[in-house]
């Protein structure tokens, strides 16, 4: 680690290299819309050279597949036990995918007993749509992974977009 608490660069190299393998295996068994290639190659664009050790750049991620039959989506996804429904509407269906905290963790909820870190949120829509949202890019491309294992190839990426959040302040402020 450096003086200023950010990845070195040996660990960039592995983790860049870690980063490339992930975007060969994704890139050989996802189902998508040959237009996305471009933002699936900058899925996997992650820069850490400024970031602290053990973290990452927070990135607003949302992928939309379409999937072949939202019911039986619904009850793939409920035999998973890191995957909680938070929310049952007539036209959709929501959850929440989490983990219990990795030892050490920065977040003060980490010490409470049974609790649970947010990985993401996942929305199953009777238009047989499925939408999944995560904070940052290595957790999107994760949970990509995690639907693409549970409802196997029926799943089609259609849409997918990140941005920084820091972009998002910079154009409200550009507009006033």
């Amino acid at each position: 680690m450096n003086s200023n608490n950010c990845y070195d660069r040996a660990k960039i190299r592995f983790i860049q290299q870690k980063i490339q393998r992930d975007k060969k295996y994704l890139l050989s068994i996802l189902n998508f819309d040959k237009q996305l290639y471009r933002r699936i190659e900058d899925l996997f664009n992650i820069d850490l050279n400024s970031v602290p050790d053990g973290k990452e750049p927070l990135y607003i991620s949302k992928a939309v597949f379409k999937i072949n039959n939202a019911e039986l989506a619904i009850k793939k996804i409920e035999q998973h036990n890191d995957i909680n429904l938070t929310a049952k509407k007539k036209d959709v269906v929501d959850y929440m995918w989490s983990r219990a905290y990795p030892e050490g963790h920065w977040s003060p909820l980490s010490n409470m007993p049974g609790a649970r870190q947010i990985l993401g949120d996942i929305r199953i829509n009777f238009d047989n749509t499925l939408t999944v949202e995560t904070k940052t890019k290595s957790w999107m491309i994760k949970l990509i992974l995690y639907m693409r294992k549970i409802l196997g190839k029926e799943v089609k990426l259609i849409n997918l977009e990140f941005q920084n959040p820091l972009d998002l302040l910079s154009n409200n402020f550009d507009k006033k």
